[in-house]
This record gives C-alpha cells, sequence and structure tokens, in this order.
C-alpha cells in the first residue's frame, strides 16, 4: 500500500498569546513521530511510505491537496495536536477530496480525545498511544481486504471499544530503531537560538514521571535509552553531517547518574555535536555541568515558570527560588546557554504587581533566552481539573470545539484576576522589557557565527519587535 504521513499546515493554531517569532520557532523541528513511524514501517513491511512535512514548506490547502492527488496514497496518516485541530480537520478535508480512500489520524490530541477525534467527518480510524505497531497492523488487516477490527490501540469499526491504555511501541527502548532522517529533508531544520549548523531533535527517554499540574504528558510508563544506545542515534545523525543536537525528552535528568553516563559514552566516542537539552532545576550541580559542557553541551532550557514560593507550590514544579537562582548561577560560571521558561497569568498572580515581580524574577536571573507564555490550561491537566471545580474554566467550549473544530476558537485563560486583554498587555510587556534590553541585543549580536544565524535571528527579532 501507498502510505502518505502528514504533518499539517499550521495556519490555524489555537490562539496561545505568543508571538509570531516564537511560534516560527516550533514549526523548525523534524517530525520525529512521523520520522519514527515511517521508519519502522519501511523495515517491517513492503509498504511505500513518505512524509509530507507541510509546516516545512508552509503549504497552503491548495498545495496540499496538489501534493497528495500526486503522491496518490491508499492511505493517509496524520499526526494531530489539540492546538492543531483546525488544521487537523481541513487537512482531512483536503485528502478526502483528491480521493483518498482511508485516513487514519494518531498524535497526543487522540491520546487524550481518542473518540472525539474518531467522530470527526472523514476519519476511518485514529492510533492511540505510539503509532508504530497499531499502524502496522491497521495496515495488514486492510492490505488483506479485511475489516479492521479489535487491533489494540486502533478505533477503526464502530464495535471497538476507547483504548483505556495506550499502546507502545517497547518498555525497552533500545530496541526502537534508529531514525530514518532522510524520509525528510532534514538539511532543512533550524534552531533559531543555535548556532547555524544542521540541526535535528532526538529522544532519548519517554514519559515523565512528575506531576506539575498545568502539563498532561503521560506520567506512566517512563523510559529511557541506554547511553550506548543514544550514542549510536547521535552517530547516525553525524553521519548525515549533523552537529547541533536538541534532546526534547519531557525532562532530560531524571536521574544526575543517568546525564554523568551518556556525557561519558559521548566523550569515550569521542563525538562532535552541539547540544540541548530540557533540564529540571531539582539535582543541578556544577560537576554535572562541567560534565555536560565537557561533553558538548551548549545550553540548557529550565521550565522555571514562577519565582515566588507561593507559584512554584500551586504548580507542583518541586523546586525552590533558591534552587533556580543556584541553576543558573551554575550554568554562568560553567559557560553553558540558557533559557527560562515562565508563565504569566497563574493562580497566585493576583495583581499586576505580582505580574510585574514575575517579569522582573526572570530578569534577575540572567538567562541568555526567556520563552514567556500565558497560562493555558488545557483538558487532561490537573490545573484544568482544578478550573472547572472553582468555577474558572468551562469545559463545554472545548467539548465543541473537539467535535466541530473552529478557527475561531480560542483556549481559555485563567481569568480569576485579569481579563484576556489585561494580560495579553502584560505578556507583551514581559516580552519587550526583557528583549529590548540593549544588554541583551548587544550580547547576541557578538554570538552571531555567519550570514545564515544572522539572517534567522534577525528575522525571530523583527518579528518579536513587531
Amino acid at each position: 500500500m501507498r502510505v502518505l504521513l502528514i504533518r499539517p499546515p499550521a495556519r490555524h493554531t489555537v490562539e496561545s498569546e505568543v508571538p509570531d517569532a516564537v511560534s516560527a520557532e516550533n514549526l523548525s523541528y523534524p517530525p520525529l513521530a512521523l520520522i519514527s513511524i515511517a521508519t519502522f514501517l519501511r523495515t517491517q513491511s513492503d509498504h511505500d511510505v513518505a512524509i509530507l512535512d507541510a509546516q516545512l514548506d508552509n503549504l497552503d490547502y491548495d498545495q496540499v491537496r496538489a501534493r497528495v492527488a500526486e503522491w496518490k496514497p491508499d492511505v493517509v496518516g496524520i499526526t494531530a495536536f489539540t492546538v492543531q485541530l483546525v488544521d487537523v480537520h481541513k487537512t482531512i478535508q483536503a485528502c478526502k477530496e483528491v480521493g483518498v480512500p482511508r485516513v487514519v489520524v494518531g498524535g497526543p490530541h487522540v491520546n487524550d480525545f481518542p473518540q472525539e477525534c474518531r467522530g470527526l467527518p472523514g476519519v476511518d480510524a485514529v492510533v492511540k498511544g505510539e503509532g508504530q505497531k497499531p499502524m502496522l497492523d491497521l495496515l495488514a488487516a486492510w492490505a488483506r481486504g479485511e475489516v479492521a477490527r479489535g487491533i489494540p490501540g486502533v478505533i477503526a469499526h464502530e464495535d471497538d471499544p476507547v483504548p483505556l491504555d495506550d499502546v507502545y511501541f517497547s518498555n525497552d527502548m533500545d530496541e526502537y530503531p534508529i531514525l530514518d532522517l532522510t524520509l525528510v529533508d532534514y538539511q532543512r531544520y533550524y534552531d533559531v537560538m543555535g548556532e547555524g549548523g544542521i540541526f535535528t531533535t532526538v529522544i532519548s527517554s519517554r514519559g515523565c514521571p512528575y506531576r506539575c499540574t498545568f502539563c498532561n504528558t503521560p506520567r506512566h510508563r517512563y523510559r529511557v535509552m541506554s547511553p550506548g544506545r543514544v550514542c549510536d542515534e547521535l552517530e547516525s545523525c553525524i553521519a548525515l553531517g549533523i552537529r547541533e543536537i536538541y534532546f526534547v525528552d519531557d525532562t532530560f535528568n531524571i536521574t544526575n547518574k543517568r546525564v554523568h553516563e551518556l556525557c561519558d559514552e559521548i566523550l569515550r566516542r569521542g563525538l562532535d555535536i552541539r547540544w540541548t537539552v530540557r533540564f529540571r532545576v531539582k539535582g543541578v550541580d556544577r560537576p554535572l555541568l562541567e560534565k555536560m559542557k565537557q561533553a558538548g553541551c551548549t545550553r540548557i532550557q529550565f521550565g522555571v515558570e514562577q519565582g515566588t514560593e507561593e507559584g512554584l507550590l500551586r504548580l507542583k514544579k518541586d523546586v525552590t527560588s533558591r534552587e533556580i537562582e543556584n541553576a543558573f548561577q551554575h550554568c554562568r560560571e560553567v559557560g553553558i546557554r540558557t533559557v527560562a521558561y515562565f508563565m504569566i497569568g497563574t493562580p497566585t498572580e493576583r495583581t499586576r504587581e505580582d505580574v510585574l515581580d514575575t517579569i522582573d524574577y526572570s530578569i534577575r536571573l540572567r538567562p541568555d533566552f526567556v520563552m514567556y507564555n500565558l497560562l493555558t490550561p488545557f483538558p487532561g491537566t490537573t490545573l484544568y481539573d482544578e478550573g472547572l471545580r472553582d468555577g474558572v474554566l468551562d469545559i463545554e467550549p472545548w467539548l465543541r470545539f473537539m467535535r466541530e473544530p473552529d478557527e475561531s476558537f480560542k483556549a481559555q485563560v485563567w481569568d480569576e484576576h485579569f481579563s484576556r486583554q489585561e494580560l495579553r498587555e502584560l505578556l507583551d510587556m514581559a516580552w519587550k522589557r526583557f528583549y529590548w534590553r540593549p544588554e541583551f541585543v548587544v550580547k547576541n549580536l557578538f554570538q552571531i557565527r555567519n550570514l545564515a544565524d544572522f539572517k534567522r535571528k534577525a528575522t525571530a527579532g523583527l518579528r518579536l519587535l513587531a
């Protein structure tokens, strides 16, 4: 069978109150989930599999229709995020309009709302959990001319129950196939905060055992790759000329021991790479950072979110402001750049002065970059359930959106103390106060390495100023 896996355009993303400069950054990462499924299908079957990344080329829907019609797939698989549900819906329509027989949808949105997604017009099946094995079984049934029914993790028939548990490829991440990045135009992905080289993302663990109230990352079945298996993946990237790696694990440093062992293996193999990670503040110490720096780590992204003990406690961050400050200080001393993520409009920010304190704290930490966002509780998170309980949030708009995706929909913010407009103005103030500082502008001008790097950062900067 001819199978086309699609990352939909990002033209109708649910309003998240993030500047275009930051939104554009998110579109520059390769679609790892689709690459993983495509790699598996090509190695385990004779299906003809290709990937269409509509975000990479900023395709409109006429172009999507043309590409799909040209390829003539028997099956289209679409990855779905809740914030891009309108684009998912339009992509499904585009596929059906050019005669695609079957459309399958998977991804984080299906994991949270499988039944609602199966009910969307044009959807023939949904896959809940990791899609490699369920997709293989589903395609096999269709290729044999059978009615797909009773496949674990799949809703394809009206008699299929909603899967209670996600399907996992394996509990041992060393068994995951090394990704074939040549399935996409891998040389075109980039990191606007990086150094301008060929760039990709890597996942070395799945899930997260922590319980931050704003996050809906699966907490069960946390699994990690061994250091040797991670370095095998890195060597495959190096063979393609890739030298910049961003580990997009939900939390990279669950234990310092694991990070030390991975750094030791990178050093033992002499891998010439520069890498970035997402880190928890908890447990960060000077020896760990020195080892990471030696092994090629150039940047750490910390989810700080708040700067007060009350705010950190409400979000269940399991960290203190003193630990946060020490982590950023250690990074400066070692020479690792930092990115701090902050939320504006959390339940403990009751006055304008509270928000200004958050902004001031983000500047006092002296990170190299800050990413601000309005707190937008999504269904499936503890904070969303608390908002429903306290009457701050209303589930009906979300339910209507799930059943009938509408591009006018706006996700609810935590508006207990501020209106959406007030929060938007405070968010704009945060971005300007950090990024318009002469200190920041001058520092980053001196860190530009080449013309391509300059063009990317200048474009992002101009978007931000706008």
